[in-house]
């Protein structure tokens, strides 16, 4: 484990936390703080795939079935969850296509245009676990292609490829429109921030601590600053390069020996699957309840019901991760685990 980008992408779940939760409580401001989390998320994915299977030779079926297990219980729970409360409780949620055929495309992992015009899934926070999905898929193939280096061109190719036909084609469906966005370079940045990393020795007087840790305060400066510096830029450009960059400045702190690894930090980057897929609860609750009861125009309010989602979003996520996700994952470990096991009774 690498202490710093578990915790990092704690952080890039607060920022979604927080972005859902202004939107919602104060409208769309000039200001959209925490959108980039999820671009911060998308390198760190590229990475992490990148780290776990580099220099390692195992079948590629293990990766895969790795990834499933990870991804794919919560993301089903929650997602019939949100299903069966959108059929028996329709005014709770805004826009739910709740259609049997949206549903088995939302577990699919298909992306579709839902009636407000956004290709979501039912549970609309599962848009990055379809781009996820899609990058897993792509890795898995690339995981036939020795050496390394040829892997990460290959999979970058393909993704450059998808880019550049959106660029010159414009897809107009779903799933064109979709596969062909430039925000799947960020998954390419994480690859070859691993490569680099792993390959490339910088002499020690060249980049110090201190040097590593202004490129990580000017990347997050960056980020937070992109909507006013650049804002017509491409996503991958005003983004994507800060949020790369910060994720090899996390890299690199740990390197040189600075890292997180306190035990708070490694739960909150543990749950913080969690706490993505779940947080809209939290937000749900203190437009629905506490605005039910109080004036919802008090400025005042809104700035106590946002501080109280976020602190009630982390809550809910560390329990959520304690007793649904990790023993919904383990019962699912076991059962894949059983099946490849092979029986007594016909040795």
């Amino acid at each position: 484990m690498i202490y710093n980008v578990q915790s990092l992408r704690a952080v890039a779940a607060y920022l979604v936390v927080c972005f859902h939760c202004q939107v919602l409580l104060f409208g769309h401001l000039k200001y959209s703080m925490g959108s980039w989390g999820v671009d911060i998320f998308f390198v760190i994915s590229g990475f992490v795939m990148a780290y776990t299977t580099d220099g390692r030779i195992a079948p590629p079926y293990q990766f895969i079935m790795k990834r499933l297990v990870r991804v794919v219980p919560l993301y089903w729970f929650m997602t019939m969850a949100v299903f069966l409360a959108a059929l028996s409780m329709p005014f709770l949620f805004r826009s739910i296509d709740d259609g049997l055929g949206h549903l088995l495309m939302s577990l699919a992992f298909i992306p579709f245009e839902k009636s407000n015009g956004l290709i979501q899934p039912i549970l609309f926070l599962g848009w990055t676990l379809n781009y996820e999905m899609f990058f897993y898929c792509l890795f898995f193939l690339g995981l036939y292609v020795y050496p390394e280096i040829n892997r990460y061109i290959y999979v970058s190719l393909v993704i450059v490829a998808l880019v550049m036909i959106g660029l010159l084609l414009r897809p107009e469906n779903a799933l064109g429109r979709f596969y062909t966005n430039a925000i799947i370079l960020e998954f390419a940045a994480g690859m070859w921030i691993c490569y680099v990393v792993r390959r490339i020795t910088v002499p020690a007087g060249l980049l110090n601590v201190s040097m590593i840790g202004a490129l990580g305060l000017a990347s997050f400066g960056l980020l937070l600053a992109a909507e006013f510096l650049w804002p017509t830029a491409p996503r991958f450009v005003a983004l994507g390069l800060p949020a790369a960059s910060l994720v090899t400045a996390a890299v690199l702190l740990e390197a040189n020996g600075i890292s997180s690894r306190t035990a708070f930090a490694v739960e909150q980057g543990d749950s913080s699957y969690a706490l993505y897929l779940t947080h809209f609860l939290s937000y749900q609750v203190c437009e629905k309840v506490l605005f039910k009861f109080f004036d919802p125009q008090n400025f005042s309010l809104r700035m106590v019901a946002f501080v109280g989602a976020v602190v009630l979003a982390g809550l809910v996520a560390r329990i959520v991760h304690r007793r649904i996700e990790v023993p919904l994952t383990q019962c699912v470990r076991g059962l894949f685990s059983g099946l490849k096991r092979p029986s007594h009774a016909s040795s």
